[in-house]
């Protein structure tokens, strides 16, 4: 029993030095912006349970196309909500793929492009050095605190794009 107490602090220890060394400890930037430039993504489209195996494998083949450089111009991954991920209770519409500059790539059987018009106002939350596996809700925190704080109402689509270097990016829309 004596040493119970040291090994909780041991474990603990290391479960914040894995949080740290993820990047948790950094704080994302947040802005109210107008988009400027249109974003081009090329992806596939996915409607049902954020649950479904088909989801992840989605995730993953954007993330395989965009290592294996076949789409030269793919900076990111990038994915649309179509719906708010975090009240749509278990079924969600997504366009899951990359960030591209242009559509002069031949895409894999399936995908498509889309385009997310400029001028549109959003709440844009950007946080570098961190892992994509804590971005997300720290980015989605950040964006509704700044949201709620104006008293502004969310405006799908939501776009998240995870570049190089761990730097990641969420842009909500808000009117």
């Amino acid at each position: 029993m004596r040493f119970f107490f040291p090994l909780v602090l041991l474990f603990t220890a290391i479960g914040l030095g894995i949080y740290a060394y993820l990047g948790g400890l950094h704080a994302p930037t947040v802005a109210l912006e107008t988009t400027a430039a249109p974003v081009l993504l090329a992806g596939q489209p996915y409607a049902g349970k954020a649950d479904n195996q088909r989801f992840g494998e989605l995730f993953r083949e954007a993330s395989t196309l965009q290592q294996s450089g076949r789409l030269g111009s793919a900076r990111a991954l990038a994915n649309l909500y179509y719906n708010d991920p975090s009240s749509a209770s278990d079924t969600i519409r997504a366009f899951v793929g990359l960030l591209v500059a242009d559509t002069s790539a031949t895409l894999p059987t399936g995908w498509r492009y889309r385009v997310v018009p400029p001028g549109r106002r959003v709440v844009a939350a950007r946080i570098s050095s961190t892992s994509f596996m804590l971005s997300p809700g720290k980015l989605y925190s950040a964006a509704e605190e700044l949201i709620k704080a104006q008293k502004l109402t969310k405006q799908p689509p939501y776009l998240e794009q995870f570049g190089p270097g761990e730097a990641s990016e969420l842009r909500m829309g808000v009117n």
